[in-house]
């Protein structure tokens, strides 16, 4: 008996497994894409629930797919601007959180982010945490949080309680 066909099947198998792996990793970066455009059109909408949902979607397949951190941390924290528009404001701190360790990892500017948190805090009438993130900058993240400042701010949804 040969073990010339158990060998062959030994080589191929993992080849066919590597072909599968990167057609599923090019089908969750382009679901997460879509997922992006969906989550643009529910903003421009005014629907931020909707918008966040799709958010948090297209991070979980691009973390799948295994997409880069700049990506990550764009949807991140466009997540996180929806979710404080929708009085999600527990999920909002997630998703800034989680931009600026993304952009602190791939070496990028967080300072979107922070200043995204800064302003949910105070929005809040949380002046001690918004105050706490400010150290966290310490004094040189100050003058990039007020040049920062004229370029984004967060969405204004309808006011939270209010149905």
């Amino acid at each position: 008996m040969s073990t010339l066909p158990p060998l062959r099947s030994c080589l191929i198998l993992p080849l066919v497994l590597m072909a599968l792996n990167a057609c599923s990793t090019q089908i969750e970066l382009r679901t997460a894409a879509q997922q992006e455009q969906f989550a643009r059109e529910a903003a421009s909408q005014g629907d931020w629930t909707q918008a966040m949902r799709s958010y948090e979607a297209a991070v979980e397949n691009v973390e799948l797919g295994r997409g880069d951190l700049a990506w990550q941390e764009r949807l991140h924290h466009q997540a996180g601007r929806a979710a404080s528009a929708a009085c999600r404001y527990d999920a909002a701190e997630f998703h800034f959180r989680e931009a600026i360790a993304l952009a602190k990892r791939s070496k990028q500017s967080s300072a979107l982010s922070y200043r995204a948190l800064i302003d949910q805090y105070e929005r809040q009438g949380k002046r001690a945490e918004a105050e706490a993130v400010r150290d966290e900058l310490g004094w040189n993240g100050r003058g990039l949080m007020a040049f920062v400042a004229e370029f984004e701010s967060l969405p204004v949804g309808k006011p939270c309680g209010v149905p």
